[in-house]
C-alpha cells in the first residue's frame, strides 16, 4: 500500500511523501476500513497499519497457500512501488487541524480524494528532471501544481522564445520559464545571459545571473562556460540592473522549490 489518506494536507498522498514528515496523520483510503496507517520500510518503503486493516478492505494483505507446507498461508510477495512523477512544487499549505478527524469526515476525504492522484511534491530540479524525461505526447496528462495554480506537465512551463518581449508579461511565479542562454567567465564572476532579448527604454536586453567566482549559485555554472544551455527559472520577476545592461536574476533565500537550474543544450 503506497497511497494514503491524508488529514493534514486533504488529499490522498503518497508513502515517499509520508515518510519525510511522521507528524502527518495518513489512513487507509478504502472508505470501508479508514484504518490508522503509518510508513515503514523494510527492503520498500510501505504504508502499514499496526491494528490490520478490516476483513474485506481492498487494502488487506493478500496471501496465497505455500504448496510445500499445505494448508499454512504465505505472504504474497510484495511489489516494488514505482517512483511517482512529481505533481507539486514545493510544499503545500497544510491548516491547522488540532482535533483527530470524526469517522464521517475521513468517509467524505476518501470520497473527494478516490479520483485525484497522490500527492507527492518535488523540487525545482526534480520537477525539471522528470519534464526533460518526459516526452511530449505526456505532458498533458501528468499533472503539476505551481505556487497554487493547478497546471500540469505542459502548461506550467513557457518557452522564453515564444513569449513577447515584455518583461511584466513573464509571469515566472506562477510558472516555470525555461529557454536557451551562455555561460561566460569575467573577473570576479560567471555570467548566465539569456538568448532572448527585453525591452527596456528602446534597447533589447536578456536575463541574467551574476555567480561570483568565489561562491557561484548554483554550483554547476562552472561546468558550462563557454557553452550554451538551457537554463529554468521559477521566482521573482527580474528588474533592472544598475548599469542598466540587464534585467537581473537574482538568488532567492529557497533554492529547493524557486530560483535557477541549468541543463545541457538539448539540441547537442
Amino acid at each position: 500500500m503506497v497511497e494514503a489518506l491524508c488529514w493534514e494536507t486533504q488529499s490522498k498522498i503518497h508513502v515517499s511523501y509520508a515518510k519525510n514528515d511522521r507528524r502527518l496523520s495518513c489512513f487507509c483510503p478504502d472508505e470501508r476500513c479508514l484504518a490508522r496507517v503509518y510508513p515503514k520500510t523494510v527492503k520498500n518503503t510501505y504504508f502499514y497499519a499496526e491494528n490490520g486493516h478490516i476483513t474485506g478492505c481492498s487494502n488487506e494483505a493478500e496471501s496465497h497457500a505455500d504448496p510445500l507446507q499445505p494448508g499454512k498461508p504465505k505472504p504474497k510477495p510484495s511489489e516494488v512501488p514505482q517512483q511517482p512523477i512529481p505533481n507539486w512544487l514545493g510544499e503545500p499549505p497544510r491548516p491547522q487541524r488540532r482535533l483527530p478527524p470524526s469517522k464521517e469526515q475521513l468517509i467524505a476525504l476518501a470520497r473527494s480524494a478516490k479520483a485525484a492522484p497522490p500527492l507527492y511534491t518535488g523540487t525545482m530540479a526534480e520537477i525539471v528532471d522528470a519534464w526533460l524525461a518526459m516526452p511530449d505526447t505526456e505532458q498533458a496528462a501528468h499533472p503539476l501544481t505551481v505556487n497554487g495554480r493547478q497546471l500540469n506537465y505542459q502548461s506550467a512551463f513557457s518557452y522564453l522564445r515564444y513569449l513577447q518581449n515584455d518583461i511584466n508579461r513573464l509571469h515566472c511565479d506562477d510558472y516555470i520559464i525555461y529557454g536557451d542562454a551562455e555561460v561566460s567567465r569575467g573577473k570576479s564572476c560567471y555570467f548566465l545571459s539569456s538568448i532572448k532579448r527585453f525591452a527596456f527604454n528602446g534597447v533589447s536586453l536578456p536575463l541574467r545571473l551574476d555567480a561570483p567566482i568565489r561562491k557561484p549559485w548554483p554550483s554547476d555554472v562552472t561546468d558550462y562556460v563557454g557553452q550554451r544551455v538551457v537554463f529554468f527559472w521559477h521566482g521573482d520577476l527580474p528588474a533592472i540592473n544598475a548599469k542598466q545592461t540587464a534585467y537581473q536574476l537574482t538568488q532567492p533565500d529557497d533554492t529547493r522549490c524557486r530560483g535557477l537550474i541549468i541543463r545541457p543544450d538539448r539540441s547537442l
